[in-house]
C-alpha cells in the first residue's frame, strides 16, 4: 500500500532536478573532478529515491530499509563532494593514498552499523512508526554513533567547500560562483539539521531532498552558466600565475572576469577592487574595440612609466558577445633599447656628415646636397649658387698663435657663416681652411650679395689669442651659379674654385664670380 502526498512527491521532484544537472554535466566528464561530481549527483538521486520510497510506502519494513539506504547515501554525499573538490583543484597530489583511504573508514563503519542497528542501536536507538497530517513515517531517535558520523560529515563538507571556494575565488572575480559553492552545501546541511530538529512539523520526513533541489538550482545558476567548471584552477595557479605577462579576461562589455597577479601589478590594483570592475576604470582611452574587432594585432599602452604591448583575442569568434583575453607584455626595455639604437644611429649619421671642429656639415654631405639640388634644378628649371671661400694666410695664424688658436679662428668663421646664411642654405667645411655654401633657388645677383655680407662678417669677427691679442682673418670667395641650361654641379664647383683663386690673385679678401660659360 502506498500514500501520495505533497511531501512524498517532493523528493521525486528533487531527484528529477538532480537528473537534469547530471545531463548537463555529463558531457564535461573529461574535466578533472567531473566524474566525482557525477557520482555525487547519482548519490543524491539515490538519496532522494530512498526518501521517496520511505514516504510513499506504508509498510514499516520497507520504510526501515529505505531509511537505512538513505542513511548510506547521506554518508557518501560529503565523501563525493570532497573527492570532487580535491580532484577539480588537483589537490589529491598533496594527499597520500593512506590519507584518502582513511577518510572512508568512518563511513564504512557507519554503513556496517546502520545495517546491523538492531543489534546495538548505535545509529538509531529507536525507529518507531508514526503519522500526522495525512502521512506516516518512522520517528527516529538517534544513537551515539549517528552524531559522531554527522560531525565527521560536516567537517569533510566544510573542508571541501573551503577548497572549492578558495580555488574559484582565485580563478574568477565573479562573486556568484563562489557564493553558490558556499551556499549550496549550507542549504543541504541546513535542511538536514532542520529535519532532525524539534521544529520539523513532519519529524519522520527528511527535508534534505528539498535542500538538494535548491542547492542544484544554485549551482546551476551560479556555476554552470558561467562555465566555471571548465576552468582548471591548478593550471591557473601553475601556468597563468607564473606568467610574467599580464593576462586579463573580460566580457563583451569590458567587465573584468579574471586577472592574474602580473596584470594586477600592471594595473596597480588588488583582486578585491576588480570584482565586477570595468577595464576602462584602469585604462583610460583604451581602444578595446579597435584592438579586438578592427583587426589590430597589438596596441601600445603606457602605465606607471612602463610600456606594454597589448594583444587581444576573442575566445569564440562566432559569438559577438564572447569573452576576450588581453595579454600585456612589458616592452619597456625593448622600447628603450630601440630608442637608444635610433639615437645612436642618428648620432652616427650626424657624425658622418658633420665636421667635428666647427659643427658645420662636411664635404660628403655638401656634395650629396649639391647633387640633390642640381637634380631639382634640372627638373623644375630653377637655379642654385655655390660659394667657395678660403681663409687668407691662415698658415701664418697657426704658426704665430698655435693650432689651438687656429682652431678657435675656424670656429669663429663657421659661426659668422652660420649667422649670414639663410635657413635653406647649407654651410660646410670642405677642407682645412676651406668652406662652402650651397644656396638653393639663388641667382648670381643674390649669391653675390650674400657673398659680400659673408666676407664682411668674416673680416669683422675676432678671436682672442693666449697673449690677449685679438686675431682676425679675411676670406677670398668664389661664386658660381647652376641653372637648367648651364653647367653640371661638378663643373660649377670647378668654376667656383677658379673664381676663388682669382679672388686670391686679386689681392685676397675679395669676391669673384665665375665667368658665364
Amino acid at each position: 500500500m502506498i500514500q501520495l502526498t505533497l511531501w512524498s512527491i517532493s523528493p521525486l521532484l528533487a531527484a528529477l532536478v538532480a537528473l537534469g544537472a547530471y545531463m548537463r554535466i555529463s558531457p564535461k566528464k573529461r574535466v578533472p573532478g567531473m566524474q566525482a561530481l557525477l557520482a555525487l549527483i547519482v548519490v543524491v538521486i539515490f538519496w532522494c529515491g530512498c526518501v521517496f520510497v520511505q514516504s510513499v510506502f506504508v509498510d514499516t519494513d520497507i520504510k526501515r530499509l529505505a531509511t537505512k539506504l538513505s542513511y548510506t547515501a547521506m554518508l557518501l554525499v560529503p565523501i563525493t563532494w570532497f573527492a570532487f573538490a580535491i580532484c577539480y583543484t588537483r589537490r589529491q597530489m598533496h594527499l597520500s593514498r593512506l590519507s584518502l583511504n582513511s577518510l572512508c573508514l568512518i563511513p564504512l563503519i557507519s554503513v556496517g552499523l546502520a545495517m546491523t542497528n538492531e543489534w546495538h542501536q548505535l545509529i538509531w536507538s529507536s525507529l518507531e512508526p508514526t503519522s500526522a497530517h495525512g502521512s506516516s513515517g518512522l520517528l527516529a531517535t538517534f544513537g551515539t554513533w549517528y552524531w559522531v558520523q554527522l560531525s565527521f560529515s560536516y567537517v569533510i563538507a566544510f573542508i571541501a567547500t573551503t577548497i572549492l571556494a578558495y580555488a574559484l575565488a582565485k580563478t574568477t572575480s565573479r562573486i556568484k560562483p563562489v557564493l553558490a559553492v558556499i551556499l549550496a552545501p549550507v542549504m543541504v546541511c541546513g535542511a538536514h539539521l532542520f529535519s532532525i530538529s524539534p521544529l520539523n512539523p513532519l519529524p519522520w520526513f527528511d527535508l534534505s531532498s528539498l535542500g538538494f533541489a535548491v542547492a542544484a538550482l544554485m549551482l546551476d545558476r551560479g556555476v554552470l552558466r558561467y562555465g566555471i567548471l571548465e576552468t582548471i584552477p591548478v593550471l591557473r595557479d601553475r601556468v597563468l600565475e607564473k606568467l610574467t605577462e599580464g593576462v586579463i579576461l573580460i566580457n563583451h562589455d569590458g567587465s573584468i572576469i579574471d586577472i592574474n597577479s602580473a596584470a594586477l601589478e600592471i594595473l596597480d590594483a588588488n583582486r578585491g577592487q576588480l570584482s565586477n570592475a570595468q577595464l576602462d576604470e584602469y585604462l583610460e582611452d583604451f581602444a578595446l574595440t579597435e584592438l579586438v574587432h578592427n583587426g589590430r594585432e597589438t596596441l601600445e599602452v603606457t602605465l606607471r612609466g612602463r610600456t606594454y604591448d597589448v594583444t587581444g583575442s576573442i575566445l569564440d569568434t562566432t559569438d559577438p558577445s564572447s569573452d576576450v583575453v588581453l595579454v600585456f607584455r612589458d616592452v619597456t626595455t625593448r622600447r628603450q633599447t630601440e630608442q637608444a639604437l635610433r639615437n645612436a644611429q642618428l648620432e652616427l649619421e650626424r657624425l658622418a656628415h658633420t665636421d667635428s671642429l666647427t659643427g658645420l656639415h662636411n664635404r660628403r654631405l655638401f656634395m650629396q646636397r649639391l647633387r640633390e639640388e642640381a637634380e631639382r634644378v634640372s627638373r623644375h628649371q630653377g637655379c642654385l649658387s655655390i660659394l667657395l671661400f678660403d681663409l687668407d694666410h691662415f698658415k701664418q695664424v697657426n704658426d704665430r698663435y698655435g693650432h689651438e688658436t687656429g682652431d678657435h679662428v675656424l670656429q669663429s668663421v663657421a659661426q659668422a657663416a652660420s649667422e649670414v646664411k639663410r635657413v635653406s642654405d647649407v654651410t660646410a667645411r670642405i677642407g682645412g681652411e676651406e668652406f662652402a655654401l650651397l644656396l638653393p633657388e639663388t641667382d648670381r645677383e643674390g649669391a653675390m650679395r650674400l657673398a659680400h655680407r659673408l666676407r664682411a662678417a668674416i673680416e669683422s669677427a675676432t678671436t682672442p689669442a693666449p697673449d690677449g691679442e685679438q686675431v682676425s682673418v679675411t676670406a677670398s670667395i668664389g661664386v658660381a651659379t647652376v641653372s637648367a641650361r648651364s653647367q653640371d654641379p661638378a663643373s660649377a664647383l670647378k668654376l667656383a674654385d677658379a673664381a676663388l683663386y682669382r679672388a686670391k690673385n686679386a689681392g685676397r679678401n675679395q669676391v669673384r664670380r665665375a665667368e658665364p660659360a
